[in-house]
C-alpha cells in the first residue's frame, strides 16, 4: 500500500513537471495577444516569462518592461536573484547593449591595437573633448596593458557641427590614426568628404543613452562613463570581472 502511494506520487509530481512548461507557454501567448491588441501594428515586440511567477519580460528590441500576466501592469526596476545576488535586468541590458553595438564593425572603427590584446574596448569620441583628448594621450598605456581601443565618433555638437565635421574629415583621411591623432593633439585638419559611418555611430550610441564622452563599450555589454588612465581602468576591469 505504501508503496503505491508514493508510485502515485511520484507520477502526479512528473505530470506536474511536464504540465508547468506548457501552461508557461500559453501565458506567453495570451499575453502576446493582449498587447497586440493593446500596441499599434508598427511596435514590435517579443514576450519571454521570467524566474518571478506572474511577471513577463516584453522586449520591444531597444528597450524592455516587466508585464503581470493579466498585462493590467507594468513594473518598471530591476530584478535581483537574492541568493546569487545577481541583478537579472543588468545582465538583460547587457544583452540588449551588444545587439545594439552588432551595428559597429571592426571596418567601420579606428582601432589602436594592442601586441598582447586581453581585452578591447570601444570608445565613443569627440575630438573636441578634453577628456577625449586625455584619453588618447594614454593610447600607448591602454595598449601595453593589453587594451585595444576601437574609436567609434559621437560629435556632442550634433550632425553638420565642426567637431562632425572634423571626425568625417578623419575618416576619409588616406592615414586615418595619423590624422585622428593630428587633430587630438588640436592640429587643424584639412576638410575631405567621403563615405562614412559616423552618423551610424551617433545614432547606435543614442539608441544606447550615450550623451558624454568618452565612454567606452566592452565585449560582455558593459559601459563605463568617462576617462579613466590606464592602470585605474585596468584595476576597475579586475574588480568587475572583465579582465584577468
Amino acid at each position: 500500500m505504501i508503496l503505491v502511494k508514493r508510485i502515485r506520487t511520484a507520477l502526479l509530481l512528473l505530470t506536474l513537471m511536464i504540465s508547468l512548461p506548457v501552461s508557461a507557454e500559453d501565458d506567453v501567448t495570451k499575453l502576446q495577444d493582449k498587447l497586440s491588441a493593446m500596441f499599434p501594428d508598427e511596435v514590435p515586440f517579443n514576450v519571454s516569462k521570467t524566474p518571478v511567477p506572474g511577471l513577463f519580460e516584453v522586449d520591444f528590441g531597444d528597450s524592455f518592461m516587466y508585464i503581470t500576466a493579466n498585462a493590467e501592469y507594468a513594473v518598471k526596476g530591476d530584478i535581483i536573484h537574492m541568493l546569487t545576488n545577481s541583478n537579472l535586468t543588468d545582465m538583460k541590458r547587457a544583452e540588449n547593449r551588444l545587439q545594439t553595438m552588432s551595428a559597429i564593425t571592426d571596418k567601420n572603427t579606428i582601432t589602436y591595437p594592442a601586441k598582447n590584446k586581453r581585452l578591447a574596448m570601444t570608445v565613443f569620441t569627440d575630438i573636441d573633448c578634453s577628456y577625449c583628448r586625455k584619453l588618447h594621450s594614454d593610447m600607448d598605456g591602454y595598449n601595453k596593458l593589453g587594451i585595444e581601443v576601437k574609436y567609434a565618433f559621437y560629435p556632442r555638437a550634433g550632425l553638420g557641427s565642426n567637431s562632425y565635421k572634423k571626425a568625417v574629415s578623419v575618416w576619409c583621411a588616406d592615414d586615418q590614426r595619423q590624422v585622428l591623432d593630428d587633430a587630438k593633439s588640436g592640429k587643424r585638419v584639412q576638410n575631405r568628404d567621403c563615405d562614412n559611418p559616423i552618423k551610424s555611430h551617433m545614432e547606435t550610441a543614442d539608441k544606447l543613452g550615450i550623451n558624454s564622452t568618452p565612454t567606452l563599450v566592452f565585449a560582455d555589454g558593459t559601459v563605463l562613463p568617462g576617462y579613466l588612465p590606464p592602470a585605474r581602468l585596468v584595476g576597475m576591469l579586475k574588480q568587475r570581472k572583465i579582465i584577468k
